[in-house]
């Protein structure tokens, strides 16, 4: 059982938990935390989903997982980071990018540009499946694909890589 906070429409702790799988009433929201990997050569991890997952199996995304109960939006995004594909991010490295929300979900994006390359990685088989490093714009096409992502998650993410791209 995965036992996550519960927050308000305008992102605060309501003191309550539930389990992940709980139909949250109207304006109560469990909180997802997401992190954009970089390598030093300009690069970005995304990283397939296993064939046994339940929601999108198979399906290519970047690392991301419900924060835990207790946790904060960048410990959550640290702790997927090493559980799904075995890196160690220093905390102080970690940007937050935005908070976007869709249906009963913040989902708050964070970055990170570090040196690895992908013996580095390890898999975490029940997750992931594969691993590919991509171009920036390759992870802008596939994140433009995902109907699970909302239009202000895409614009705000493709800005990013836009404008990183430009200043990097």
């Amino acid at each position: 059982m995965e036992c996550l906070d519960i927050y308000d429409e305008n992102g605060n702790l309501t003191g309550r938990t539930a389990d992940r799988s709980t139909f949250l009433l109207k304006g109560e929201y469990f909180l997802c935390a997401h992190v954009i990997l970089e390598n030093t050569d300009g690069l970005f991890l995304i990283q397939q989903r296993s064939d046994t997952k339940a929601t999108r199996p198979g399906q290519w995304d970047i690392t991301a997982g419900a924060v835990d109960a207790g946790e904060t939006s960048l410990d959550g995004a640290l702790r997927e980071a090493k559980e799904e594909v075995g890196l160690t991010i220093p905390r102080d490295s970690m940007q937050l990018l935005f908070r976007d929300r869709r249906r009963s979900c913040f989902h708050d994006v964070w970055y990170v540009c570090m040196p690895f390359v992908l013996t580095d990685c390890t898999m975490q088989e029940s997750e992931v499946q594969a691993l590919r490093l991509v171009t920036a714009a390759q992870l802008d096409a596939l994140v433009q694909q995902m109907p699970h992502r909302s239009h202000r998650y895409k614009t705000l993410l493709s800005d990013f890589l836009q404008k990183h791209k430009i200043d990097g």
